[in-house]
């Protein structure tokens, strides 16, 4: 095949391949020219020239090696770059051209191997290093990928593709130690590089949790000259964690501008629009969440529910997302039912006692997202399944759309009489739940919690117990509290470990007042009264207005006026609680 990409080329040479005066360096230095201009048949010609008098010479082999993979005939590209490195062994360029090659032919083990003889050759090879972590990425080795990032990125800190890949595997190891200095380091190597201000921005947003300083890099991201979707919508993010709803959103429209079926920051506008209760137009893009790789894939044997007549089938309605989202979407299920010939309800098995009681005629499963589906074999036959999160498209499309219910949930109530009783022992006064921390460091723990000594003029409000609703080990920060100022706040592991006996001593109690955590959710659905203490840019289940949450006729909402200004907000809670006091 060779012999004869040489005789076409030839072929074309007239009579410039007959001149006494032919000078090899010029000639291959012509020929690359024209191929950077991207005349293939004359750099090929060229090349050819060169091969007609030197057949052994790498320089010409290699420049026509890539000239056929541009071409698209990658099976001939490898066999002349592999003749141009079997001439010139040390030949970095044409072994990183060759693993190309391979990439792109699927062979990704022996891609592996070309680009590591490239750095053999030439270990200061950015290029070398960078594809090698590409190859490593798609092999499922992201720590070996990172690593040969990061290599680029020390010899090349302006290295835009090595820089998008190493950042996309910090976000999946959850930036490991050394992350984010590196980052920094490069940063500060490339002084007004976009790029690299693009992912400080990322560092900032995703990691730290600082949409402040996010926004700060993303807009010199932009005033550099950089502009795409990805950018656009991560700045939406930044805004709308900010409370500033309606840039986020012409971020948003922005990006979407660049890149119509982007589908991240479609997912994110629907987030925004759901904030700002704009129901209609928000659930239709948040169905998007079902085809993230952080969402669990359902194999359930049925077809999805089309929002045809449900009388006389059954229908499965699954878990998904977290506990707090499927006590929320919950509130969909006497919708569901009512429509129903039979309603299958899968859930958390921590909420299945809960269930149960709840929706009685209804058939409940408790487990985990991740299990085998052989328990559908116990089940009567199914026609139909949704996803719980899904349901509000169909049944709640307008904040009209959301009943105006005293609970959905129901506790058991001899649970509750006997938590009654327990919390009748703390004296007179009234009885209020407190969560303080909520989430995990993924989900914005430090965004949307308050520290414990924070919460204590609350807490010198007189007239009130405070009964802690952590789920997470707190003892020491109450024994720390009430050793620096005298503040007692009680806690009951055993009503903590299991939520059956939460949901009874949220029955049991007069108010609760939390974070944006489960508890809002359970005390919601149950019909207790709760407050919520929410950041300025809280998640979309909360709202963006101080008020009543559309989910829970019961629950009001205090949010910050300043990001991460506290201070206010617990005033609001102290005056309003001194205020409920006197009431009751």
């Amino acid at each position: 095949m060779l012999a004869q990409v040489l005789k076409r080329a030839v072929g074309l040479l007239a009579d410039r391949g007959n001149r006494g005066d032919f000078d090899i360096s010029s000639r291959l230095a012509e020929a690359r020219e024209l191929a950077a201009s991207g005349d293939v048949e004359g750099a090929e010609r060229a090349f050819a020239s060169v091969l007609q008098r030197v057949p052994e010479s790498p320089e010409a082999l290699h420049g026509l090696g890539r000239l056929q993979g541009m071409r698209g005939d990658l099976a001939l590209a490898g066999q002349i770059l592999a003749k141009a490195v079997g001439f010139k062994p040390d030949f970095a360029e044409a072994w990183i051209d060759l693993g190309n090659v391979h990439h792109l032919s699927g062979r990704l083990g022996e891609a592996v191997s070309a680009y590591r003889q490239a750095l053999a050759a030439d270990q200061t090879s950015a290029l070398a290093w960078c594809n090698l972590g590409v190859c490593q990425q798609k092999r499922s080795e992201p720590a070996q990928a990172s690593e040969s990032f990061r290599r680029a990125l020390d010899l090349n800190p302006r290295f835009d593709l090595a820089l998008r890949h190493w950042v996309g595997i910090q976000i999946k190891l959850d930036w490991p130690d050394g992350g984010p200095e590196f980052l920094e380091r490069w940063a500060g190597m490339a002084p007004g590089h976009a790029e690299a201000h693009a992912a400080l921005g990322f560092l900032s947003l995703k990691h730290r949790f600082r949409p402040d300083e996010a926004l700060v890099h993303f807009d010199r991201a932009l005033d550099l000259g950089l502009s795409n979707a990805e950018l656009h919508g991560n700045r939406g993010i930044a805004l709308q964690d900010l409370g500033r709803i309606d840039e986020a959103l012409a971020s948003y429209d922005k990006a979407l501008y660049l890149e119509p079926e982007n589908r991240a920051v479609r997912f994110h506008r629907a987030l925004a629009r759901l904030l700002v209760h704009d129901f209609e137009n928000g659930w239709p893009d948040y169905e998007l969440r079902l085809l993230s790789d952080d969402h669990p894939k359902r194999a359930f044997p049925f077809p999805r529910w089309d929002g045809s007549s449900l009388s006389g089938k059954t229908i499965l309605v699954h878990a998904e997302q977290g506990l707090g989202d499927e006590i929320m979407f919950a509130s969909c299920l006497p919708d569901v039912i009512a429509e129903a010939g039979h309603c299958v309800i899968e859930c958390h098995e921590k909420l299945a006692p809960i269930f149960r009681r709840s929706f009685p005629t209804a058939t409940v499963h408790g487990g985990s997202q991740h299990d085998e589906l052989t328990w559908l074999s116990r089940l009567p036959p199914i026609d139909c399944c949704i996803p719980i999160g899904s349901l509000p498209l169909r049944f709640r499309r307008r904040v009209e759309s959301f009943p105006r219910h005293s609970g959905y949930l129901r506790a058991d109530n001899a649970r509750v009489a006997h938590w009654r009783r327990s919390l009748d022992e703390l004296g007179p006064g009234l009885k209020v739940g407190i969560a303080w921390r909520g989430g995990t460091r993924q989900t914005r723990q430090s965004y949307r919690s308050v520290p414990l000594e924070a919460l204590a003029p609350v807490f010198e409000v007189a007239g009130a117990h405070f009964v802690s609703l952590q789920y997470d080990e707190c003892q020491h920060e109450i024994a720390t509290l009430e050793a620096a100022r005298g503040l007692i706040v009680h806690h009951f592991p055993s009503a903590i470990a299991d939520y059956d006996e939460t949901a009874a001593l949220l029955g049991a109690l007069d108010l609760v007042i939390s974070v944006c955590t489960a508890a809002v959710h359970l005390a919601g659905a149950l019909g207790r009264p709760v407050w919520v203490m929410a950041p300025a840019g809280p998640e979309w289940r909360y709202g963006i207005v101080e008020g009543a949450m559309p989910w829970y006729p019961t629950c009001r909402v205090f949010r910050q006026a300043v990001p991460f200004a506290w201070e206010d907000v617990l005033v609001r809670v102290r005056n309003e609680l001194s205020a409920y006091l006197d009431e009751n």
